[in-house]
């Protein structure tokens, strides 16, 4: 009973074995594929999401820096009541 390495090879079951392990392969990657895609999705989603958050802080930070100038200018305007009465 010697079989070469090739005659095993040929075996129809041994070739079949290979055959559905390359399609359960197949099978892993396109399901890996798919929760990838999913999860792209989502992370777009909560990029832009993130993004409309920081435009509108952004434009809240521009208002506040304006009423910060505003508040400035009135306080410089107004006299000084620690110097000394002449």
């Amino acid at each position: 009973m010697d079989h070469s390495v090739s005659e095993i090879l040929l075996n129809p079951v041994i070739q079949y074995g290979f055959a559905g392990f390359c399609l359960l392969l197949l099978g892993i990657i396109v399901w890996l594929m798919r929760q990838l895609l999913a999860v792209l999705k989502q992370t777009n989603q909560i990029i832009a999401a993130n993004t409309d958050v920081i435009e509108r802080v952004d434009s809240r930070t521009g208002e506040l820096l304006t009423l910060n100038r505003s508040l400035h200018d009135k306080l410089i305007a107004r006299p000084c009541i620690a110097v000394k009465e002449q």
